[in-house]
């Protein structure tokens, strides 16, 4: 096997490892952004819901 050969082979192993770990990174950073999404929206609707309920409490 020609050096060149060994060469590609370690290159493209090389790049479907890269390619690999970036599809994982940009994975966790879409669940992560789902879950502050999710949680920013209960926040706003028990913040709304609160307010509601004090405004109905107070008169």
């Amino acid at each position: 096997m020609s050096s060149v050969w060994r060469w590609a082979m370690a290159s493209n192993e090389r790049a479907v490892a890269n390619a690999r770990a970036a599809a994982t990174e940009c994975s966790r950073l879409r669940v992560e952004r789902v879950e502050v999404q999710l949680y920013v929206e209960r926040f706003g609707q028990s913040s709304v819901e609160a307010t509601t309920e004090a405004a109905a409490t107070a008169r």
